[in-house]
């Protein structure tokens, strides 16, 4: 039977299914900028995106304009770019490096803690008017983990940490990668699809699509970048299914999810390319601990827009712009400590797999959109999401399988069920 439009948010995400109105209808989309984006913690930049005094970068969260900014003492600023006077933004440039920001309308002037410092004709304004009454209005909570800077535009709410949950652990493997215990973001690759927001979450967790949709990239591999992937053969093909080696899918937190590979795609751990690379993390690690350091693989997705790819040192910022427009960021990695030739590879090897003109997340962006397309038909109202098998709980509070399993993506839409169903 049909669900109305005007049904319970609820109604629409059943356990092994969602309603496709999810990806299709625009006043869905409106209320999930308001109900998730607008409510829970988004991650919203990297600290290395802003790596001096003066540095910003411009952005929106949950429609709105912001400004992320570092000050003269260092310290990371989240603001609403808008001026307080008229509301004009005040910088449109995507990022670069100023001492303040001045409106173009009435050349109200800023500083990048966001304090008003000059207002031309102030004494018209009256004897009353204080220029530390009109800061520009900062977002109710800012908090970073290891760099990466999330912001809630609820004023109450859970701490970071305490919305992060297991995620940090993953969080921290991401970051000890790097010889100095530091990651700096690079120049971001940007890709853009015809399609909803959530198709590019549920595509991360979905260990089912590569061996078809990815059938020429994993067959052809011009490039020793690109490395085997588990369970598929020198022509492409899947194994038998007792050969297979799945990730182990986890699932944890409020809508957090990830996929556990194990072994077989490694590409900064052989010794004879990147000798100097492991002796630096053996110095921090021990050998045995940086191998298994610099042979990690998981794909980790921090509902609703971040994800975590370490094999490539990567990680993807999701931007819903429409119902049927998304944005990504990707940025590319450099592991502090790291000789340059390893990092110059790794930064080739995202742009080769993840890119819009490389060989792997291409083939993604075209079934995200025909599923788009194809979803304009009324013939039927649910998509699945039955796959699964064997779940367990393990010692660190995380629900596990092994098996071929849509277990990760049905967590993301009990969160977006439980944060659509609040007012």
């Amino acid at each position: 039977m049909a669900v109305e439009i005007q049904a319970p948010y609820d109604a629409l995400v059943r356990e092994d299914s969602v309603h496709r109105r999810l990806y299709t209808d625009p006043e869905i989309f409106r209320d999930e900028m308001a109900r998730i984006f607008g409510r829970t913690w988004v991650f919203v930049a990297h600290e290395s995106e802003v790596p001096e005094p003066g540095d910003f970068k411009t952005d929106t969260l949950a429609g709105r304009p912001i400004i992320i900014s570092r000050d003269a003492d260092g310290q990371v600023h989240l603001l609403y770019n808008a001026c307080r006077h008229r509301g004009a933004m005040v910088c449109v440039l995507p990022k670069g490096n100023a001492s303040f920001f001045r409106c173009p309308y009435h050349a109200w002037t800023y500083k990048p803690d966001g304090k008003l410092a000059l207002v031309p004709s102030q004494y018209a304004l009256g004897p009353d008017f204080d220029l530390s009454d009109h800061p520009l209005v900062p977002v109710a909570r800012v908090e970073s983990y290891q760099g990466f800077i999330f912001a809630s535009l609820a004023p109450e709410g859970p701490s970071l940490r305490e919305h992060l949950g297991r995620a940090t652990h993953y969080i921290d493997l991401f970051v000890e990668r790097a010889p100095n215990g530091v990651v700096r973001a690079t120049k971001p690759l940007k890709y853009e699809y015809p399609g909803n927001w959530k198709l590019q979450m549920d595509n991360m967790a979905d260990n089912y699509h590569a061996e078809f949709t990815h059938a020429s990239a994993f067959t052809i591999r011009p490039d020793a970048l690109v490395p085997r992937t588990n369970g598929f053969t020198s022509n492409g093909s899947y194994e038998d299914q007792t050969d297979r080696n799945y990730p182990t899918g986890k699932t944890f937190g409020p809508g957090i999810g990830c996929a556990f590979y194990h072994g077989g795609r490694q590409i900064v751990s052989d010794p004879d390319r990147y000798p100097d690379y492991l002796a630096a993390l053996a110095k921090a690690h021990g050998e045995e601990r940086a191998r298994e350091l610099a042979g990690l693989h998981f794909h980790l997705m921090i509902y609703p827009n971040l994800i975590l790819h370490p094999l490539y040192s990567h990680y993807r910022v999701i931007r819903p712009i429409s119902v049927d427009h998304t944005e990504i960021n990707v940025y590319p990695c450099a592991l502090e400590g790291a000789p340059d030739a390893l990092n110059e590879a790794l930064i080739k090897a995202a742009a080769l797999h993840v890119s819009a003109g490389g060989q792997v997340q291409v083939d993604d962006l075209e079934a995200f959109a025909r599923v788009q397309e194809g979803l304009k038909t009324e013939a039927f109202d649910w998509l699945l999401f039955k796959m699964g098998g064997e779940e367990t709980d393990n010692e660190y509070g995380e629900r596990e399988t092994k098996v071929l399993s849509e277990m990760i993506p049905r967590g993301f839409y009990r969160e977006w069920r439980r944060l659509m169903a609040q007012p």
